[in-house]
C-alpha cells in the first residue's frame, strides 16, 4: 500500500511538471505567433462586425424601447383597463420600431445640423490657411530682418518647401488619391454593415428575453449553479459600470458641445461648427480628450487670429474647469468607483492597446476588472478571517495579524533563537 501511494505521489509529481513545461510551450509559441493572431482576430472582427454594430446599437436604445413599452403599457392598463398577451405584442413592436426610429432621427439631425456646416468650415480653413501661412512667414522674415542669420535660416526652409512642393507633392497627393479612395470604400463598407447591424438590432430587441433564456439555460448545462450566479451578477455589475459611464459620457459630451457652440459664436471665434464638433466629439475621451481636441484647434485659431486664439485658451479652460467640477461629477458620478490615478492608468493601457476606441471603453472596461479582483480579494481575505478594509493594512499589519492569533501569516525570516534551536 505505501508502495503504492509512492507511485503515485511520483506520478502526479511528474504530471505537475509535465503540464507546466506545456503550459510553457504554448505560451512560447503564442508570443511568437502573436502577429498572426492578432490578425486572425482581426479578420474574426471584420467578418462580424454588422453582429457587433447590431448589439451596440441595441444596447444603446434598450433604455428607450424600455421606458416607451413602460408608458404604453401603463397607459394600456388606465385607458382600456387590459394588459392582455395581444396589448404586450403590440406595445413591444411599438417601443422597439419607436426606438430604432428615434436613434436615425437622432443621426439625421446630427448629420444634417453639423456635417454642412463642418465640411464650410474645413472648405474656408483650405482656402484661406496657405495665405494665412504666407503673411504669417512675411511677418516672421519683417520682424527680423536685422538677423542675417536667421533670416537666412528662414530662406533655407523657404527654399526647401518650394523643393518640396514642386518634387514631392505629386507623389504625395497620388498616394492620398489612394488612400482616399480605399476610405470611400470603407466608408460605402461600413455603411453597408451598419445597414445589416440595424436588422441585427432590431431581431435582438425584439428576442431579447427568449436570447437572455437560451444564454441561462446553455450557461446552466456547462457549469455550476454557483459559477452561473457570480456570472450573472458580475453581468449586472458590469451593465450598471458601463451603461452609467457610456450614457452619462455622451450626454455630457453633448452638453460641452452645445456649449461651446455658444461660447465660441459669442466670441466671433473662427471655424465654429468644426471646432465645436471636434472639442465636443474629443470630451468622449476622459482626462486626456479635452487636449487632445482643445491644443490643435487652439493652434488653428491662434494661426488665424492670434488674440481670439487667447480667448479661445481661456474659455476652453473655464469650460473643462465647469465640466470637470460641476457637469461631469452631477451626469456621472461616480459611476465607476475608480480613482483618479486608475482612471488615467486605463485610459493609456487600453489607448496603447486599442487606440481610441481603447481610450473610451478602457475605463469601464478597467472598473469591471477592478470589481472582479476587488471581490476576489474580499473573499480571500474573508477565508483568512482578516479585514476587508484597506486601512488595516499599514507598516503594522504584520504585529496586527500575530495579535490577533492568526499563526498562518507566520514565516521565518530568520534563524531561529538558539533557545529554540536546542529544544
Amino acid at each position: 500500500m505505501q508502495n503504492k501511494n509512492f507511485k503515485l505521489k511520483y506520478f502526479y509529481i511528474g504530471l505537475t511538471a509535465f503540464l507546466t513545461v506545456a503550459a510553457c510551450v504554448v505560451f512560447f509559441f503564442l508570443i511568437y505567433r502573436l502577429p498572426g493572431i492578432f490578425s486572425v482576430f482581426k479578420k474574426i472582427l471584420s467578418v462580424t462586425q454588422p453582429v457587433i454594430i447590431g448589439f451596440v446599437i441595441a444596447y444603446l436604445v434598450n433604455p428607450i424601447a424600455n421606458s416607451i413599452n413602460s408608458g404604453l403599457l401603463k397607459l394600456s392598463n388606465k385607458f382600456f383597463n387590459k394588459n392582455s398577451e395581444i396589448t404586450r405584442k403590440i406595445s413591444k413592436a411599438i417601443s422597439v420600431i419607436g426606438a430604432l426610429a428615434v436613434f436615425l432621427l437622432i443621426l439625421v439631425l446630427i448629420i444634417y445640423m453639423i456635417v454642412p456646416q463642418f465640411i464650410d468650415s474645413i472648405s474656408s480653413m483650405i482656402k484661406v490657411l496657405p495665405g494665412q501661412l504666407d503673411a504669417f512667414i512675411s511677418k516672421i522674415s519683417t520682424e527680423f530682418e536685422q538677423n542675417k542669420d536667421l533670416q537666412a535660416l528662414i530662406n533655407t526652409v523657404y527654399e526647401y518647401e518650394k523643393d518640396w512642393l514642386q518634387n514631392d507633392l505629386a507623389g504625395y497627393v497620388n498616394s492620398f488619391a489612394t488612400y482616399f479612395a480605399s476610405g470611400v470604400w470603407s466608408v460605402v463598407n461600413f455603411l453597408k454593415n451598419f445597414a445589416v447591424g440595424l436588422i441585427f438590432a432590431l431581431y435582438i430587441l425584439f428576442n431579447k428575453a427568449l436570447l437572455m433564456r437560451q444564454f441561462r439555460k446553455l450557461l446552466y448545462a456547462c457549469i455550476n449553479n454557483t459559477a452561473v450566479e457570480h456570472i450573472f451578477k458580475t453581468g449586472n455589475k458590469a451593465h450598471k459600470i458601463f451603461s452609467g459611464f457610456i450614457y452619462g459620457k455622451l450626454l455630457d459630451s453633448f452638453i460641452i458641445g452645445v456649449l461651446c457652440f455658444i461660447g465660441i459664436s459669442i466670441l466671433k471665434i473662427p471655424y465654429t461648427m468644426l471646432v465645436a464638433v471636434v472639442i465636443g466629439v474629443t470630451n468622449v475621451i476622459p482626462v486626456f480628450g479635452p487636449y487632445l481636441g482643445g491644443i490643435p484647434c487652439a493652434a488653428l485659431i491662434l494661426l488665424t487670429d492670434p488674440l481670439k486664439g487667447l480667448y479661445f485658451i481661456i474659455f476652453i479652460i473655464l469650460l473643462q474647469a465647469l465640466d470637470g467640477n460641476f457637469i461631469g461629477p452631477k451626469i456621472l458620478g461616480n459611476s465607476t468607483g475608480l480613482s483618479a490615478f486608475w482612471v488615467v492608468f486605463a485610459i493609456v493601457v487600453g489607448g496603447g492597446l486599442f487606440g481610441i476606441i481603447g481610450m473610451i471603453i478602457g475605463v469601464p472596461l478597467f472598473a469591471v476588472i477592478y470589481y472582479l479582483v476587488t471581490a476576489f480579494v474580499n473573499f480571500r481575505l474573508k477565508r483568512k478571517n482578516l479585514p476587508g478594509d484597506s486601512d488595516y493594512y499599514d507598516s503594522t499589519v504584520c504585529d496586527k495579524i500575530k495579535g490577533a492569533g492568526d499563526l498562518r501569516v507566520e514565516m521565518p525570516l530568520s534563524d531561529p533563537p538558539e533557545a529554540d534551536k536546542n529544544s
